[in-house]
């Protein structure tokens, strides 16, 4: 436009000067040469002067426009030009303007962006810095973490343990090269396997809990590639992301060695302590039946035995005698006697060697015959009872295997069985003299009073009588027994001034009376006689209301023998002649004890003793008939 403007005006200029002189030109023409100078110079000044004006004119805009250029070039956008000379400027002055608000607004956004440009170039140099540090740090940590890396990998190829590691399905994805050693398998041939196929039958139930969390540690068995089983100890940790478990890790020490260490040990330790067990039994003061049972239990324990007997030898029939049984199947029918080989009995009883039978060889009951085949018993090991240098029986174990480890144990049991059968035999026979010494000594002191001769002896009976009404067992009736002989042995330290005094006994003299059941109790204590015995003599005085004596005690406290032997020792005394009195009637006698029932006797022995009395009185009156002329 600028330009369009420019020419016009030119254009214009130049015609309208050339108007000017051509018209000069013209009255010159026609005027005549003397003007010319004249008229020429009019022409240039004026031509000069409309130049000039014009050049003026033209060049105003322009300088506007230069300046306003400059203003905006300086960042003056906000300067505005004013230009009113014609249209054309005007327009050029309002797209000047135009242009610099567009220019002023430009630059205030390319500000803003380049101050924000400064800031992200800023914060960016100052993480490129920390990216620099970082980078450093991780090559460092890089380095670190790889030398950690050759050492765990160092470590976990050169543990003693296998290290394995599973995925959450149980399969393996990692094992260390131990397991060559363990298990005779490269790590390569487990991973991808399942760890349950390496893992005995019986610990797979373990292992499994083990591996859902509910143990951490256990015993489990791993079987070898030969199938031959690897006992460990293991360790599990279940590894997980975000509570997720995502695998297992196990670490498993091989203790097989260890494993049948501790287990010699441990039998040798079951032997020490049964050989133990066995000398406590045998010198426990029991019956030695008692004591051989509980030996044959024992044995059958320690050596898995369904059977264990111990046999008494015969010499005069050639004949093993059982004594005592023991084990699972003692309760089964065997034979009481077996009578072995002559070949046998002298290796037994001559050589004295133990003798490994199979069961078929062994005479035993035929109904055994089927459970013992069950049972997978295929021996018999005999180990012969030797007391200085004779064999005195056999000890008998059923096995389910060919040889006994445990010979040593059982020749060690077998020797010291045979001490205690031949102790025990001992010592009943010196028991038998002793007892029969004071029984004797009883009769004599009973025989200086013919009153009171066989007085022990009907005691004895009535209280056995009792006894058997009640349902005793042999053995306690065997100790009621003993005890109605012996109750009065302490009557051997009273004077007989007072034993046989025929008028009433003074206080002194009752007291002196009153003490022989504890004179009693320390005659008869050097016996070693069971608690019973003892406790019913020393206490057979004693009253169910608590008057009586030595100790005042009453109702349940009066053990039931010292009761029974009460009642019977009434029962005799009342029924018996004395020489200050007839004695009394046997009904007579058991409306008296009726009438105490419950003070002086106890009420259950009474009511027995009733029953015995309305239900078989003849044995009463043939005990209370008797005539004891020995000692029975």
């Amino acid at each position: 436009m600028f330009k369009r403007y420019y020419n016009t005006r030119i254009f214009f200029t130049l015609f309208g000067i050339s108007v000017i002189v051509y018209s000069l030109s013209l009255a010159h023409f026609l005027s005549g040469f003397e003007n010319r100078v004249f008229i020429g110079g009019i022409i240039l000044l004026i031509s000069l002067g409309l130049s000039s004006f014009l050049s003026k004119k033209l060049s105003e805009p322009i300088k506007k426009l230069n300046e306003a250029v400059k203003r905006i070039s300086r960042g003056d956008f906000d300067y505005q030009l004013n230009i009113t000379d014609s249209k054309e400027f005007r327009e050029l002055s309002e797209n000047f303007n135009s242009m610099a608000r567009d220019l002023s607004q430009s630059y205030k956004k390319l500000k803003e962006q380049t101050e924000s440009l400064i800031q992200q170039n800023e914060e960016l140099q100052e993480f490129n810095a920390e990216l620099e540090a970082s980078y450093e740090q991780l090559e460092t940590l890089t380095h670190e973490l790889e030398i950690s890396e050759r050492k765990y990998r160092l470590l976990v190829e050169n543990i003693r343990d296998i290290l394995w590691v599973t995925d959450k399905n149980f399969i393996i994805e990692f094992v260390n090269s131990r397991v060559i050693r363990y298990l005779n398998y490269t790590p390569h041939e487990l991973i991808g396997k399942s760890i349950f196929e390496i893992v005995d039958e019986d610990s797979r139930e373990i292992l499994k809990n083990m591996m859902e969390g509910k143990i951490n540690f256990s015993e489990i068995n791993f079987k070898n590639k030969e199938g031959l089983l690897v006992i460990t100890e293991t360790h599990v940790k279940r590894l997980k992301i975000d509570e997720e478990v995502v695998g297992i890790q196990g670490i498993s020490r091989d203790i097989t060695e260890m494993y049948y260490v501790k287990k010699q040990i441990a039998e040798k330790n079951n032997e020490i302590l049964a050989i133990s067990d066995v000398g406590r039994l045998l010198t426990s003061g029991s019956d030695i039946k008692e004591v051989l049972n509980n030996i044959v239990e024992k044995v059958a324990e320690l050596l898995n035995s369904p059977l264990c007997t111990i046999r008494e030898y015969n010499p005069y029939f050639h004949k093993f005698v059982l004594l005592v049984k023991g084990g699972e199947l003692k309760d089964y029918p065997v034979y009481e006697e077996i009578k072995l080989s002559e070949e046998d009995i002298n290796e037994l009883v001559n050589q004295k060697e133990i003798k490994i039978k199979d069961v078929e060889e062994f005479s035993h009951s035929e109904k055994i015959t089927p459970i013992f085949a069950a049972k997978d018993v295929y021996s018999v090991v005999i180990v012969p009872l030797i007391f200085r240098n004779e064999t005195k029986g056999i000890l008998t174990v059923w096995t389910a295997a060919n040889t006994v480890k445990n010979m040593s144990l059982l020749r060690s049991i077998a020797s010291a069985v045979s001490v205690a059968i031949e102790n025990s035999k001992l010592y009943d026979e010196i028991k038998k003299v002793y007892i029969k010494t004071i029984e004797a000594l009883a009769y004599a002191m009973e025989a200086k009073d013919l009153y009171t001769k066989g007085h022990s002896m009907r005691v004895s009976q009535y209280a056995v009588l009792i006894g058997e009404y009640m349902g005793f067992s042999r053995e306690k009736i065997e100790q009621l027994r003993i005890a109605g002989i012996l109750h009065d042995i302490g009557k051997i330290g009273i004077s007989d001034t007072i034993l046989l005094k025929k008028g009433k006994l003074s206080e002194e003299e009752y007291n002196v009376i009153k003490s022989h059941p504890e004179i009693s109790r320390k005659i008869l204590m050097p016996i070693d006689l069971p608690k019973e015995i003892l406790e019913a003599i020393s206490k057979h005085h004693e009253r169910y209301d608590g008057k009586g004596y030595p100790y005042g005690l009453k109702g349940e406290e009066i053990p039931i023998e010292a009761a029974i032997l009460g009642v019977a020792d009434a029962f005799d005394a009342m029924t018996s002649d004395r020489a200050y009195r007839k004695g009394m009637t046997i009904e007579e006698a058991v409306n008296e004890i009726l009438r105490h029932k419950g003070t002086q006797f106890h009420p259950e022995i009474v009511d027995v003793f009733i029953s015995i009395y309305m239900n078989a009185r003849q044995k009463l009156e043939e005990v209370k008939n008797q005539i004891f002329e020995s000692v029975s």
